[in-house]
């Protein structure tokens, strides 16, 4: 079973609720026999990770390291997203770039689902990142 919801408070408030909930344990049946199962909490993040233009293929190699772009793992998913990148006005990530050079990262049990991206204003020609 899975619950979506949002919350909104003093960060410290937030992150103490975040963290009880997550250390909860519910009584979970497997294979007939009895087991603990820990409450997973899952946060679902918007964020905007901003670079110089130059550097795009490595950023998308580094975020994306599929080659893909971070499509969604369920396809029924990817027409929120697609929603998403209109209300935000950005471009669909490109699946075409260059994969062989990544900055080193943490990356397992994340995933991470690319929206869409823009270019930066520029000003007498110079990029305003």
């Amino acid at each position: 079973m899975h619950i979506y919801m949002m919350t909104r408070g003093i960060k410290q408030d937030v992150d103490r609720f975040i963290t009880e909930l997550s250390s909860k344990y519910l009584p979970y049946k497997l294979k007939g026999k009895q087991q603990w199962v820990q409450v997973a909490v899952r946060p679902i993040q918007l964020w905007e990770v901003v670079f110089p233009q130059e550097h795009r293929d490595i950023m998308l190699a580094t975020l994306f390291e599929d080659g893909k772009g971070g499509l969604t793992q369920h396809k029924k998913h990817q027409k929120y997203v697609n929603l998403m990148r209109m209300g935000l006005g950005v471009k669909k990530i490109p699946t075409v770039y260059d994969t062989k050079n990544w900055l080193p990262l943490y990356r397992d049990n994340i995933e991470k689902i690319g929206i869409g991206m823009k270019e930066d204003y520029k000003i007498d020609g110079e990029e305003r990142i």
